[in-house]
């Protein structure tokens, strides 16, 4: 059995933090999942072996432990030592030994994300997508590189999985291109079924834009396919 089945094997571990997230002790069997050796966990932050897009988060819910939060759990991801990503979720609390404050987590191996995980993880996805297309504008001409259709989609993914509405001028405008064009594009979209038109039933002089099904399904497998890179 080698060091990853014998991690899987077990239906928990532990690892423990001090208030820097600093990596205090662990068991054999965390030690086995990551891959590394004890004396190149114990002393570094356990966000070094945590994928850069779930640090965020993590780094948020451990302070809010701190300053008197509850405990709390995460799905997150573990980078281990051969690249490898590692579903688990953490279900972490505090205690004091003597002056000192340490963060315990129970850590449960998962073989897939659940599906609010996935959805979190897709909306960052889609949201560091369009961050950087949005950068460039500050180092190239936009009528050099703008995409606005896409933009257009990944910015109606971001509201549909941020539970939010979303009018054709505002999306629009989100797209970044001038409104004539991105006008040209949304209405592109809704002939390619890829996005609807509603009235707003509360102002009806009002246009609501959302992905269809079939618009978000090509959205969802793109950048789930997309974080596999």
């Amino acid at each position: 059995m080698d060091a990853m089945d014998r991690a899987a094997s077990r239906s928990l571990m532990s690892c423990l933090v001090d208030e820097h997230m600093r990596v205090v002790d662990a068991d054999d069997d965390y030690v086995a999942m990551l891959g590394y050796g004890r004396d190149l966990l114990v002393g570094r932050s356990v966000l070094e072996f945590t994928h850069q897009d779930d640090r965020t988060v993590n780094r948020q819910r451990s302070d809010a432990l701190l300053a008197g939060g509850d405990p709390y759990s995460i799905t997150k991801r573990y980078i281990a030592a051969d690249g490898s990503a590692i579903w688990v979720t953490n279900h972490v609390s505090l205690f004091h030994t003597g002056t000192k404050r340490r963060q315990l987590a129970t850590v449960e191996v998962l073989e897939t994300p659940r599906v609010e995980d996935q959805r979190r993880l897709l909306r960052v996805a889609a949201e560091r997508i369009l961050a950087k297309r949005r950068l460039r504008s500050h180092f190239f001409q936009g009528e050099m590189f703008g995409e606005p259709a896409f933009d257009l989609m990944l910015d109606l993914f971001v509201q549909e999985l941020s539970n939010r509405q979303t009018y054709t001028t505002s999306a629009a405008v989100a797209s970044g291109a001038p409104l004539t064009t991105a006008l040209r594009q949304i209405t592109m979209l809704v002939e390619r079924g890829l996005v609807c038109r509603e009235a707003d039933p509360v102002d009806r002089r009002r246009v609501l834009l959302r992905l269809t099904s079939e618009g978000s399904k090509q959205m969802w497998d793109y950048l789930a396919a997309a974080e596999k890179i």
